[in-house]
């Protein structure tokens, strides 16, 4: 990522000096990039914590598998917003995850985005995040930097898990986070199809055949919002019974 930032700046430079002639600024541009600290990389642990009855229902017996997902960083607003944003329409890509777990889309979207500084999928051994097989990525970020991801709960309509607000703040200060930061996640309703209980009803992933998307009809609120808040005659389990996130600087 350093070396990423490094070859961007002296392009900026290069392009700068030969269209301006501006030699104090690339003296600049180039003591800034002299001055900037190394990243820390953080290791990412994503574990799925559901176990069989977590959800009253024959349906995968009851486990919530967590499907392929995609990770990104990013320094501003308008870097979070890229990924999702609480209120707003899913685009595309979000959609594809929250009702089908399909990351392709949403990680080529990441990764032409010049608001975001690095971004991924993730993915267990086989695919899907399931109970005992963690999905694990790597991040390099420095002091500003956020964290987003988004997951889907396999065992709704179009549910996906990410970290709420801007996203998950990597630096207290200049300390690195480190530990459990599950009690950042939150759990989306993607505003994309019309809602059934978790694991219920003819048109949640599960019970569709291979290869099938975009199945079920519309939501009208087309907005991504709180499941929780959404749906509170729903039984959903607490967060914390079915995904687990640690992230540990080295």
């Amino acid at each position: 990522m350093a070396l990423f930032r490094t070859i961007k700046l002296l392009g900026l430079a290069l392009l700068l000096g030969s269209t301006f002639g501006c030699r104090e600024l690339i003296h600049e541009i180039l003591e800034d990039i002299q001055d900037q600290e190394e990243p820390t990389k953080f290791i990412v642990k994503i574990e799925n914590l559901s176990e069989p009855g977590t959800l009253d229902t024959d349906r995968a017996n009851g486990l919530i598998p967590l499907s392929p997902g995609v990770f990104a960083l990013y320094k501003t607003p308008a870097g979070a917003r890229t990924v999702f944003a609480e209120g707003k329409p899913a685009d595309e890509g979000t959609e594809l995850i929250a009702e089908d777990g399909l990351p392709m889309v949403k990680a080529e979207q990441l990764a032409d985005s010049p608001r975001i500084g690095m971004s991924g999928i993730i993915e267990g051994p086989n695919g899907p995040i399931l109970p005992g097989e963690p999905a694990m990525f790597e991040v390099e970020a420095l002091p500003g930097y956020y964290l987003q991801i988004e997951t889907m709960f396999v065992q709704s309509n179009d549910w996906f898990y990410g970290f709420d607000g801007l996203g998950l703040p990597l630096f207290d200060g200049d300390e690195p986070m480190y530990g459990d930061v599950t009690e950042y996640l939150a759990l989306y309703d993607a505003g994309t199809e019309e809602d059934t209980a978790p694991g219920t009803g003819p048109n949640q992933v599960l019970a569709q055949g291979a290869g099938n998307v975009d199945v079920g009809p519309h939501d009208s609120v087309n907005e991504i919002r709180s499941a929780f808040e959404r749906h509170p005659d729903f039984h959903i389990p607490a967060t914390e019974n079915v995904i687990k996130i640690t992230i540990m600087p080295h």
